[in-house]
């Protein structure tokens, strides 16, 4: 029994009503940004501490769009709407990056230079291994998968 997975096709014309693309970004987005606003007020950072609610976003969302992209190509059946709407909306504005940046920057300028230097190279470190996780799940559970005969 062939077991690999099947890549996805060359990338598919626009969709064929921009604007629900639109919306369904915007709405992710606004999902996400909430989710991100949330985690930060009830996990805020002191002056001068390791910013945890913006490492454990970042660090959560490149796992979960690791894995979305895994489900999303293939797992389930195409959609014009599922990644606009949780990739780029919802894990777009979950997700936080440049504060990552920012962050580092107002520590260094504080006097905490070497807490600045563990924060940015723990952010690339835990982004990169939780998206490899991300990844590495999300292959397992399709690959594990009984493959449709095409």
């Amino acid at each position: 029994m062939d077991r690999r997975i099947k890549r996805p096709g060359p990338l598919r014309s626009a969709p064929a009503n921009p604007w629900r693309t639109v919306l369904v970004i915007g709405a992710g987005g606004f999902a996400g940004g909430l989710a991100r606003y949330g985690i930060g007020v009830a996990w805020p950072t002191t002056p001068g501490g390791f910013p945890w609610a913006t490492f454990t976003v970042n660090t959560s969302g490149a796992f979960a769009l690791a894995l979305l992209l895994v489900v999303a190509l293939e797992m389930l059946p195409p959609s014009p709407y599922l990644r606009p709407a949780l990739g780029t909306g919802f894990c777009g504005a979950y997700t936080t990056f440049s504060t990552v940046t920012v962050a580092s920057d107002q520590l260094a300028g504080h006097g905490h230079a070497a807490l600045a230097l563990a924060y940015l190279g723990a952010s690339i470190l835990a982004g990169l291994a939780a998206t490899l996780l991300g990844l590495a799940i999300g292959r397992t559970v399709a690959s594990s998968r009984p493959v449709a005969n095409s």
